[in-house]
């Protein structure tokens, strides 16, 4: 108990001195500028008692725009579809098999005109499972008189370059690229980035991933080198879906001081592999989440986070970006508007026309 008593005056004396002064972040060896162009509110409170705990990935629908897929650690036969209060129940996803347990993100993206679910099943604490599997499936549609979906999910299952069993809770789909990338969650050393082409036609084959990067770990904050203070324990990652946006978010459990959400900028068509290797920005308004897990874009300039929160009732938060010239998020707007694909590029059409998800007019 003694210990639980000093462990907590340190995580609220840490706390404290974040929010009175942010602490940089040394990354690969440079300090990462601030990004200040986001402002944070919380828009709303998961009610558990409605839906699920344990939240570890969400996704924003691109088939039905307004609601979040929400998936859990701690079930493995379903998901549920929200909206950004959080309150209700809309959908649920009952899946017809089990694939492996232990699911910690999740992802959306375009592929060959077909909007897919993804679901990473690769938890692995102690690093002796081994049997991994990305989850994927179609994305229905929410049908408020019929919210009960069942649909059977095909997977594909993998292996790491170094054979090693490596645990991961970050996953991410690049619409452009066709391309999943895992992110390894390390304890006090740089998580490693790895890829995976997404076909359709793996079957049972088990696949090899493609080594990527490491994020690194490199931080000194005028107390000398401590590695406990870099940005390791990643949790979370997400691209927009223009491509152009990255966010990777990690969670200290030892310290709200070296929590982050990193953000890249992807320069015109390069892989997200060479985006990768330069250094991103800190989201300068992310605050600390208990188990913060989850994280998704909404569209090009806005996105969500949530957390585990011990369980129940995590708040959720929108990060939010002043929109080019003045104009607002068509995607709030009351008006009847719906998602259209052309190509592998989303817009939303409105009575008044057609916009890009960043609410540019785009014809």
């Amino acid at each position: 108990m003694f210990r639980k008593i000093v462990l907590g005056c340190l995580i609220l004396v840490n706390t404290v001195a974040f929010a009175a002064k942010p602490r940089p972040l040394v990354f690969n060896g440079d300090t990462l500028s601030i990004n200040t162009e986001y402002k944070r509110r919380q828009c709303g409170t998961l009610n558990t008692e409605n839906n699920i705990i344990e939240v570890s990935g969400i996704a924003c629908s691109r088939v039905t725009p307004g609601y979040i897929w929400m998936q859990s650690d701690e079930t493995e036969r379903y998901i549920i579809a929200t909206d950004a209060k959080g309150s209700t129940r809309y959908a649920t996803i009952n899946f017809t098999k089990t694939i492996r347990w232990d699911w910690e993100d999740m992802s959306g993206g375009v592929y060959n005109g077909t909007h897919y679910l993804f679901i990473g099943a690769f938890g692995d604490n102690d690093e002796t499972d081994g049997n991994f599997h990305i989850i994927y499936f179609p994305e229905p549609a929410i049908d408020l008189s019929h919210p009960n979906i069942s649909i059977t999910p095909s997977s594909i299952r993998y292996i790491y370059p170094d054979s090693i069993k490596h645990n991961a809770e970050a996953l991410m789909y690049d619409s452009i690229e066709q391309m999943i990338y895992i992110i390894t969650k390390k304890y006090y050393q740089p998580c490693k980035v790895y890829r995976l082409p997404f076909r359709l036609d793996y079957g049972n084959e088990v696949q090899k991933l493609e080594y990527v990067c490491d994020l690194g770990i490199q931080s000194d904050l005028g107390e000398g080198p401590n590695p406990s203070q870099g940005f390791h324990l990643v949790t979370a990652a997400d691209i927009s879906p223009n491509g152009k946006y990255i966010l990777i978010k990690n969670h200290n459990n030892i310290s709200a001081v070296f929590s982050w959400t990193l953000i890249w900028e992807r320069d015109g068509n390069e892989s997200i592999t060479e985006t990768l290797k330069r250094q991103p920005e800190v989201i300068g308004c992310y605050q600390y989440e208990s188990q913060g897990e989850a994280i998704c874009w909404l569209d090009n300039h806005v996105f969500y986070t949530t957390s585990d929160a011990d369980g129940w009732n995590p708040p959720i938060y929108l990060y939010y970006q002043s929109y080019p010239e003045g104009i607002e998020n068509v995607a709030d707007q009351k008006k009847t508007k719906e998602l259209v694909l052309e190509g592998n590029i989303l817009y939303i059409r409105t009575q008044e026309g057609l916009f890009t998800l960043d609410g540019r007019r785009a014809r």
